[in-house]
């Protein structure tokens, strides 16, 4: 059985409202606070942190401190991914 057409649009704005409502997940905040805790160099930005907590953040003149910052977040039990932006 489908749903009437007039109840379509109504369902799908409930499912789009519910979702935004949804706050971060346990993971998420745990790498947020693990993020702000490790040092970082000027270079190094937050680029998202997935459901999951996996940090993702980018090297934006080159790979300076971040080694560093990927083995702080790991000794925090903080999965995290790296990308070197090149020059252009």
């Amino acid at each position: 059985m489908t749903a009437p057409r007039s109840l379509t649009p109504v369902l799908v704005a409930l499912a789009i409202s519910g979702c935004a409502t949804l706050g971060p997940t346990t993971q998420q905040q745990s790498a947020r606070a693990a993020w702000d805790r490790c040092p970082k160099t000027a270079n190094l930005a937050l680029t998202s942190i997935e459901p999951n907590g996996l940090v993702r953040y980018r090297a934006m003149s080159g790979p300076a401190g971040a080694r560093e910052l990927s083995e702080c977040l790991t000794a925090t039990g903080v999965p995290s991914l790296v990308v070197v932006a090149s020059a252009p």
